[in-house]
């Protein structure tokens, strides 16, 4: 599959590639989604994110997750900076992952204060608490178990999100993450999960939830 240069078919067209890979599964999970998010903000094009992806899996091992492929996004998108004669950014220190639990956390209280829908305002609340919990349990270096127990929460999260959203808005919000796909030939069971990892993008952007990558 091509790449597509258009920035509206950019989370399309590299989750179509790494579902085509990855072979299994029926969608992208909300932490995949923010690092496709955290992408296309950083300036990084469908062909370099796809050069990466592919690199990635050709070298093997149990890829499951598209943030398994970052390191090698990463390299891509070196490679093209040198060529096209752009700095290296400086490589900025990770923050502690109290710090970064913390920030998520409030994060996540905001969006429940901002959230019009009840049912919405309380699943973000009950997950800003479940990562506050989690800041308390973990040591200071476990980022793996953090993400691992993040997941969960985000994946609880985005499933009580779509319950609290009336039906005409998500039937709305599916035709408009189906329409992004038309006029692409794409086989129909990555089709399905192309369109769930759109439609959980947009009710990301509509309830302003944070990314839960660490």
């Amino acid at each position: 599959m091509k790449a597509g240069t258009d920035s509206r078919d950019f989370v399309a067209v590299v989750a179509g590639r790494f579902l085509e890979l990855r072979g299994r599964g029926t969608m992208l999970s909300p932490a995949d989604l923010a690092c496709l998010e955290a992408w296309e903000r950083a300036g990084v094009d469908a062909a370099t994110a796809i050069r990466g992806i592919n690199e990635a899996f050709r070298r093997g091992g149990d890829i499951r997750s598209l943030r398994q492929c970052r390191w090698a996004v990463e390299e891509e998108r070196r490679k093209a900076q040198r060529g096209g004669g752009a700095a290296r950014p400086e490589k900025k220190e990770e923050p502690p992952l109290k710090e970064k639990l913390a920030g998520l956390g409030s994060a996540l209280e905001e969006a429940a204060r901002n959230a019009e829908e009840r049912h919405a305002a309380e699943a973000a609340g009950e997950a800003a608490a479940a990562v506050r919990n989690l800041a308390d349990r973990l040591d200071r270096g476990s980022f793996a178990a953090a993400q691992k127990a993040l997941d969960e929460i985000e994946k609880e999260l985005f499933a009580r999100i779509q319950k609290a959203v009336p039906p005409e808005d998500l039937a709305a919000l599916e035709a408009e993450a189906r329409s992004q796909l038309r006029g692409r030939k794409l086989e129909a069971a990555v089709a399905r999960r192309t369109v769930r990892a759109i439609l959980t993008r947009k009710l990301r952007e509509r309830f302003r939830l944070p990314s839960f990558a660490v």
